[in-house]
């Protein structure tokens, strides 16, 4: 009788205990905390399972809960009870600073991926910037410019494939050719040979799930971080059948594992091929902790995540919206007969961006594209930063989504519509509309791809609008609307996305 009079005392004890913490830790949070006088449901100040349930729960809808907030409480919200989100194009400058402001990224942001040792994920100011400018000379015009044979080549593999679609008239999803394309671009780039990914009628469809489970495990990491290092532990097969999305990103981190390891095997050989990216890394003046096979891994995953969703998503936009709207694509196409005055004739980067409507094309399908829709905070450790009388301290996680730059009725009013002309009338009046296109992030950590995306989209546009006549199938602005953010925004779940057929090959 007293051992279960003392068990009882312990847990009245233990459970006393708790109830003073989420008190004590509640008062804290809505009293105490230095954000606590921000405007924003309590709620979300009050405990992060707010967001957790909108991410995770409701699906990917944290984005058009913030956008409620705005709605509610103003340009400055506390959407959790760390962070601060402001909704004003004109001070996003602030938040994404140029390099000489320093500016560390969010430590709870980065636990969303699993490359932990890429430029993406890095954290600290100082060795961000280390990092990044071993890359710089991989991206600069210069360099992307000489690489342009190579994606001539890739469009033309890719072009063989459409022509033999034509008699058939096999459907032709979009996104999987445009990944496909993509990847075999960046990982000849990167490896100095691609994955040939066009050598087969599955295209990059493969390719295609796999960074679309990436994304899908994204939010749920960034909650559960944990869950990545055990998952590590057990087989991929096992992993593949508990849960078939975490199945195939690890899957495809082994796969990149592996081929590092080899490029680092053919660098020690001297074999590799110079101008790659691992070439660039393993060149450059880094130290050498920089140089092992867990940091090439991680920028390996990051080059070929990012590289091919943003430019293949861009392609998909811009080749849905042009064929969903016959004028604007009669507009492009004759357009771009003074630049290709053949189908078949290859034409430069540079040509493509003295064309005022195809450079208008593809800032509106990079704006329409997003970039990252989940947030990406910055922090200034050493600095308060003032925002309409509010004073938010150092240290603080502060966060503009592109969405709302992107969407903002002031700048592009019908922000969710194809409409190139825009930038046309805005350059024709002197107003830099570009400022307020973040896709690519901006300051000192803009995403270091933002030429090779360029190049990419220009090209494989004006191949496939010169050189093909194509048409939309089964496909409705529903299947490219942004319904749901798991780190980039998707259409709604049972869309098929942009599926085409190619009518005939342009002989003029």
């Amino acid at each position: 009788m007293e051992a279960l009079f003392e068990k009882t005392n312990l847990c009245v004890l233990v459970c006393s205990l708790v109830v003073l913490y989420v008190v004590g830790l509640s008062v804290y949070r809505l009293v105490l905390h230095p954000l606590s006088q921000f405007p924003g449901p309590k709620l979300a100040a009050l405990t992060s399972w707010y967001e957790c349930y909108y991410d995770l729960v409701k699906g990917g809808k944290f984005l058009w809960e913030i956008e409620r907030m705005h709605d509610v409480y103003g340009p400055i919200v506390r959407i959790n009870p760390r962070e601060i989100h402001i909704n004003d194009p004109d001070y996003y400058d602030e938040i994404y600073a140029p390099s000489w402001k320093r500016r560390d990224k969010d430590e709870q942001y980065v636990k969303l991926d699993a490359a932990p040792g890429s430029v993406f994920s890095t954290t600290q100011h100082e060795l961000h910037h280390r990092r990044a400018s071993a890359l710089l000379p991989f991206f600069s015009k210069k360099s992307i410019r000489r690489i342009e044979p190579l994606i001539w080549e890739k469009l033309e593999r890719l072009g063989a494939y459409l022509e033999g679609c034509v008699d058939s008239q096999k459907v032709v999803n979009l996104k999987s050719a445009a990944i496909g394309l993509t990847i075999e671009i960046i990982s000849a780039y990167a490896y100095g040979e691609s994955y040939s990914c066009l050598d087969n009628n599955l295209l990059g469809t493969e390719w295609k799930d796999t960074l679309a489970a990436a994304n899908m495990e994204a939010a749920f990491l960034r909650h559960f971080p944990w869950v990545h290092n055990v998952v590590q532990l057990l087989p991929s097969s096992l992993v593949l059948f508990l849960k078939p999305s975490l199945g195939l990103l690890t899957r495809w981190q082994n796969q990149i594992n592996q081929q590092t390891a080899m490029v680092c095997q053919r660098y020690r050989d001297r074999t590799l091929p110079p101008g790659t990216l691992f070439s660039a890394i393993l060149e450059s003046d880094l130290p050498p902790q920089e140089k092992e096979p867990w940091r090439l891994n991680s920028e390996a995953q990051n080059l070929l995540h990012a590289g091919s969703e943003t430019s293949a998503k861009t392609l998909e936009l811009c080749i849905f919206h042009l064929l969903h709207d016959k004028s604007k694509l009669h507009r492009l196409r004759e357009e771009l007969k003074t630049v290709m005055p053949e189908p078949t004739t290859p034409v430069t980067w540079q040509a493509l961006e003295s064309l005022p409507y195809m450079a208008a094309c593809v800032q509106e399908g990079i704006r329409l594209q997003m970039g990252i829709t989940t947030r990406s905070p910055r922090i200034a450790p050493h600095e308060d930063l003032h925002y309409q009388g509010w004073r938010i301290p150092a240290g603080t996680p502060i966060s503009m989504i592109s969405w709302f730059v992107h969407t903002n009725e002031r700048l592009f009013p019908n922000g969710l519509a194809f409409q190139p002309e825009r930038w046309i009338k805005a350059s024709e009046v002197g107003f830099r509309l570009d400022k307020y296109l973040t896709s690519f992030m901006r300051g000192g950590r803009q995403c270091s791809g933002i030429n090779l995306a360029y190049c990419q989209v220009n090209l494989s546009l004006a191949f496939l609008i010169r050189r093909f006549e194509l048409e939309l199938y089964e496909t409705t602005p529903r299947d490219v609307s942004p319904d749901w953010d798991c780190f980039v925004a998707y259409p709604p779940k049972d869309s098929y996305g942009t599926r085409i057929r190619v009518k005939a090959v342009v002989r003029d």
